[in-house]
């Protein structure tokens, strides 16, 4: 009976035997590819980060800022919130606050150099380091008459009549003192915020690509005048929020390329625009067109 049921048993011992390695060998390549995803995970997760960062937002505190503001609080950064009126600031804060968020408010006139310096050193003795400036346009310059080829630390900042050239004016000067901090940390990074219904609503004269062209031009020479003189670890750029339909704007779309941009995963884009329309350029010259492949998708 026993030698009948030998090479029955031998069979089975061989299956099982199989079966062992073949569930171990399974179980090693499951293992592995959970091991790398969570490497891989853990790798993405530290390119965007913005976790204690100290981000000033400062300019025009409109829809695109403040709606950013939120995201970035969320994401656990330390914001800091620059402008001349407290009441509406501390809202704000205290609203982020209420949230789990860690932010401040700093009143502070943006043409103000004496008051605003007082305020880049305030922010210093806080926290100890300025990580990024996100300056919001209220309007952009007619022309780039004070980018005139002296150094950004040389060069006279008038603030005229003009709505747009007084708005230059103040973004340089404000670059400038929150520069010499982050000069101090060897990095930062800096983002113009545009938000192009908005301005286009005021100046209807502003077009998309005459706006696009204008902040090439600005980042172009603060990013090389930036890397020539400090090096790499220094980067500007600036986030377009445009569309010719108000109803489609959402800034809701703008907060991803705007974490991007100030997380290490964009530590080698400077100089650069990052346009977010949903594809609203691409129709510029027909805005008829624009409108109806809108309404079809």
């Amino acid at each position: 009976m026993f030698q009948t049921l030998q090479p029955l048993i031998g069979c089975c011992y061989r299956v099982d035997r199989m079966s062992a390695c073949l569930g171990y060998k399974t179980i090693s390549i499951l293992s592995n590819i959970a091991v790398n995803k969570l490497r891989e995970f853990c790798l993405m997760n530290a390119l965007f980060d913005v976790k204690d960062k100290v981000v000033v937002l400062a300019g025009n505190q409109g829809r695109l800022g403040v709606n950013l503001a939120d995201c970035l609080i969320q994401e656990g950064a330390i914001l800091v919130l620059l402008g001349p009126c407290p009441q509406e600031g501390w809202a704000l804060v205290e609203a982020m606050v209420q949230n789990g968020g860690d932010a401040t408010f700093f009143e502070v006139d943006p043409k103000d150099t004496i008051r605003l310096t007082q305020v880049q050193e305030d922010i210093m003795l806080e926290f100890g380091h300025i990580d990024a400036l996100v300056y919001e346009f209220e309007a952009l310059p007619g022309d780039l008459k004070q980018l005139d080829g002296k150094s950004l630390f040389d060069r006279e900042l008038a603030l005229s009549d003009s709505a747009g050239d007084c708005s230059l004016a103040v973004f340089l000067m404000t670059t400038r003192l929150f520069l010499k901090a982050m000069l101090k940390q060897q990095e930062g990074a800096i983002v113009g915020l545009l938000d192009y219904p908005l301005v286009h609503k005021r100046d209807t004269g502003c077009t998309c690509q005459r706006s696009m062209d204008i902040l090439s031009a600005l980042m172009t020479s603060l990013a090389r005048e930036l890397m020539s003189t400090f090096g790499a670890s220094y980067r500007v750029n600036a986030l377009v929020a445009a569309s010719k339909l108000p109803d489609q704007f959402n800034p809701e779309n703008v907060q991803g390329p705007l974490q991007f941009l100030l997380s290490e995963a964009s530590s080698s884009i400077t100089g650069s625009i990052l346009l977010v329309d949903g594809g609203i350029h691409i129709f510029e010259a027909d805005l008829a067109l624009a409108t109806n492949v809108i309404n079809t998708i």
